[in-house]
């Protein structure tokens, strides 16, 4: 009982880290002028921060949800009230999982991750950008948002995938660099 204790305050601990790392790293690369800036004519073509929907996913689980969703209040604004921001959320909050959880099963990805390989990651990724711009449709469509005609859900699933890969490589180029430095 008292592991299953420890696991659950470890899960949500670490589903209020997400939410806070989700939410800083979106407003620190929105502050920073890097949607606008590299790509004038579509912001949703870079970004970083759905590499911890996939992260947040893969190190908790479903616990990710309730994280996503609070740190969608953060994020998600397209002039909405606070019931369509609620609404939105909790279906992008759910779409990126989810997907993940459909991919992980298809490639056979093991709960503990031992047998995680950069190409299941990168798979794994391409679906959390496709179910998050699925569920960010259905979600806008239920509040009746003036949706957007495909070509920029397809710039959001290019976006999140990018934005994924970067961050990857990122982490992974500064974990060797230290690796390196513990060498010499």
């Amino acid at each position: 009982m008292q592991m299953m204790e420890e696991s659950i305050r470890y899960k949500v601990g670490m589903a209020v880290v997400f939410s806070l790392l989700y939410a800083g790293t979106y407003r620190l690369f929105q502050s920073m002028g890097i949607y606008q800036e590299l790509i004038s004519f579509d912001p949703w073509l870079f970004y970083p921060p759905a590499f911890l929907r996939l992260a947040a996913f893969l190190v908790i689980g479903y616990w990710s949800i309730p994280a996503l969703f609070v740190a969608g209040f953060c994020c998600i604004d397209f002039g909405m009230d606070l019931t369509g921001i609620a609404i939105v959320s909790a279906f992008c909050a759910v779409g990126g999982p989810f997907a993940v959880d459909m991919a992980a099963r298809v490639t056979a990805l093991k709960a503990s991750l031992s047998n995680l390989t950069p190409s299941r990651l990168l798979i794994l990724s391409l679906a959390c950008a496709i179910g998050n711009a699925a569920f960010m449709k259905m979600g806008l469509s239920i509040v009746n948002y003036e949706t957007s005609k495909m070509p920029d859900y397809l710039s959001i699933v290019i976006g999140d995938t990018i934005g994924t890969w970067v961050m990857i490589y990122l982490i992974k180029g500064a974990l060797t660099l230290y690796g390196k430095s513990l060498k010499n």
